[in-house]
């Protein structure tokens, strides 16, 4: 079970310091944060890193250290290296057995700042340092719960007796649980967390050393400087304060030196997100970028991997990503009042910077029972139709999680954009035209997207109790105090007059329009799109006037690539569909022809570029 975590500035330190002595270094996957986990019974627990750095290859471990939650109600504590993880029979109960080392300890009770509450932990020096070699090493420890006394629980330390900390390395965690996992399992993937081992490594390290570990795809506005967003290794002994690096596009090379405010701490293990500085690039296009890190601190690089290179694509205007959030609910649905919560929330925060969708299940909202996934249980949700997950908690079981991915989506630039009209077609309101362009920032054959559509009506509400929203919050309430949720345990087991908003009243284009999009697609082209809704005996659609149309781009794996919405307008405004080209600079220029930097006074004709590489030229007059 992981707990809430919390940050600690000595287990921070602890990892992050550069240098015990001249030529020793702390290595550890745990970051400044941690949680604790356990499976809440009598067992035996065997947990490991693996180490299997080049850098480390023929350097030392002299010593070794383990940060627990549990201090004491443990026994046979003991800290090992091993080459591989094996099981073997020891007095009939399979045991660990390492193939290096490995040494008793005793655990000692120890404070942390940031926490009253006391921890364990237990460490060892070795009696003969260990060469790495190539092949890696495991390096762990193990130790018992034992059985509660009769009468007797065991306590919350014995049940949960690991510190984790977030991370997301492979060879962070392994497991093995006596009772629970039967063989030795991978477990980072589970957790998304490393074991608190800390180990004391010597030999001789460079002092100026910053790899590449990682480079992003690029996207950047044309004429507009932008950053390369890159992770960096620092196994230096020195801590980095500045960088000199070289980069090349399209056969220019540019010599640049950053700055960092506060220096970045040496660091064995896990790298550091770092936006690079670039200028503007004047050229529409795909290209790339070769980067090398020249110099640390003014010094020669050391660093044999600090060489990378990444694609980048210069475009009109760098599209604005906007998540869709696909619903799934009903009015009977106990539980479906966290979703509703949810989206309530988000559509106060992001507005139109976010697509909803609700799709309402066996009450007065139904529309449909085939949704764009396949959905066994309610609520459930999904975010650009990329797996199913809670509304409210996303792919967590505590907060709001989905608040966290919708950020991270907005956040994730991606190479199209699209835009969408929506007018009535008649007088009476019964039909409605909608047109849309998707563009994209890349030249592809045989793509396969499709442009998709819903229509989604804002302001429902019924006085029938069908209408009445099923709430089990209030049969909970111990267990949401002091959380976003605990409002929901006020409100009635059965909630009248609530107003829903994005809720889906036709269906027609959910999972694309054929022939929407060619197959191959060319660089910065819109490709426009036409659809119609005839919601003349729609009898779910109440307010015309909150109406609106939803239109997304379907990658061809059925995920949502960008999306839009727009309001239904009124039959007066039907006007030829605008690309929505915007405008991303402008030149003014006098009656002579002269440019002129900041216009005052007079006529002067404006040369303007569009976000889809066209000019268009007007005459102001400014008074």
């Amino acid at each position: 079970m992981l707990k809430k975590l919390f940050a600690s500035c000595l287990l921070g330190s602890a990892m992050l310091s550069a240098v015990a002595a001249e030529s020793a270094i702390t290595f550890s996957y745990a970051g400044d944060e941690y949680g604790i986990w356990g499976k809440g019974k009598s067992e035996i627990y065997d947990v490991a890193i693996r180490i299997e750095d080049p850098a480390l290859v023929g350097k030392k471990i002299t010593a070794v250290r383990a940060v627990l939650n549990a201090y004491e109600g443990i026994e046979s504590a003991s800290l090992w290296l091993s080459k591989e993880l094996t099981l073997e029979k020891v007095d009939g109960v399979k045991v660990t057995v390492p193939d290096v080392c490995a040494a008793e300890v005793t655990p000692e009770k120890i404070s942390l700042p940031g926490s009253e509450d006391s921890f364990g932990q237990i460490s060892t020096t070795l009696a003969e340092p260990y060469v790495i070699t190539e092949e890696g090493i495991y390096v762990g420890y193990s130790f018992t719960v034992p059985a509660a006394e009769k009468g007797q629980v065991l306590s919350n330390k014995q049940q949960y007796p690991l510190l984790i900390s977030p991370c997301d390395n492979p060879n962070s965690l392994y497991i093995r649980a006596s009772k629970d996992f039967l063989k030795w399992m991978p477990y980072n993937d589970k957790l998304n967390a490393a074991a608190m081992i800390y180990v004391t490594v010597e030999g001789e390290f460079p002092e100026y050393s910053v790899g590449i570990k990682s480079v992003a795809t690029t996207y950047s506005q044309i004429d507009k400087d932008f950053n390369i967003s890159a992770v960096l290794s620092t196994p230096g002994i020195k801590d980095m304060s500045s960088i000199g690096y070289t980069y090349t596009i399209d056969g220019k090379s540019f010599d640049r030196t950053l700055e960092f405010d506060t220096p970045i701490m040496s660091n064995f293990v896990n790298g550091t997100s770092v936006d690079i500085p670039i200028a503007a690039w004047p050229e529409l296009g795909e290209f790339t970028v070769d980067l090398k890190i020249n110099k640390v601190n003014g010094m020669d690089n050391a660093n044999p991997n600090s060489y990378a290179s990444c694609k980048l694509l210069v475009l009109p205007f760098v599209p604005k990503h906007r998540p869709m959030l696909e619903e799934f609910t009903g009015t009977w649905c106990g539980w479906c009042t966290r979703g509703y919560f949810a989206l309530e929330q988000l559509n106060e925060l992001y507005g139109d910077n976010i697509v909803l969708a609700a799709y309402h299940d066996r009450d007065p909202m139904q529309v449909t029972s085939e949704y764009p996934v396949s959905v066994a249980s309610f609520p459930n949700s999904t975010l650009n139709r990329n797996g199913l997950e809670d509304p409210y908690y996303g792919n967590t079981t505590d907060g709001f999680g989905m608040k966290k991915e919708v950020i991270a989506s907005m956040e994730t630039v991606v190479p199209a954009d699209i835009s969408v009209k929506a007018v009535w077609a008649n007088e009476e309101k019964t039909k409605i035209n909608v047109s849309s362009a998707a563009t994209f920032f890349e030249n592809k054959e045989n793509a396969g997207y499709k442009v998709g559509y819903l229509l989604i009506n804002n302001g429902l509400t019924g006085e029938d109790e069908s209408w009445w929203q099923s709430n089990y919050f209030p049969g909970s309430a111990v267990n949401y105090i002091g959380t976003e949720l605990e409002v929901l345990t006020k409100w009635p087991s059965k909630v009248p007059n609530l107003i829903f908003n994005d809720v889906v009243v036709d269906v027609n284009g959910m999972k694309g329009v054929d022939d929407s999009v060619p197959a191959d697609i060319e660089f910065n082209k819109p490709y426009a799109s036409e659809f119609s809704y005839d919601i003349a005996s729609n009898n779910v659609i109440q307010d015309k006037d909150k109406l609106y149309v939803a239109a997304f781009i379907i990658n061809p794996n059925g995920t949502i690539l960008n999306a839009n919405k727009v309001k239904v307008g009124d039959f007066s405004a039907v006007e030829a569909l605008d690309y929505y080209a915007e405008e991303v600079s402008a030149e003014y220029y006098d009656i002579s022809g002269v440019r002129v930097a900041t216009p005052k006074q007079g006529i002067f004709v404006k040369v303007s570029k569009l976000s889809d590489g066209s000019t268009r030229t007007s005459k102001v007059v400014f008074k």
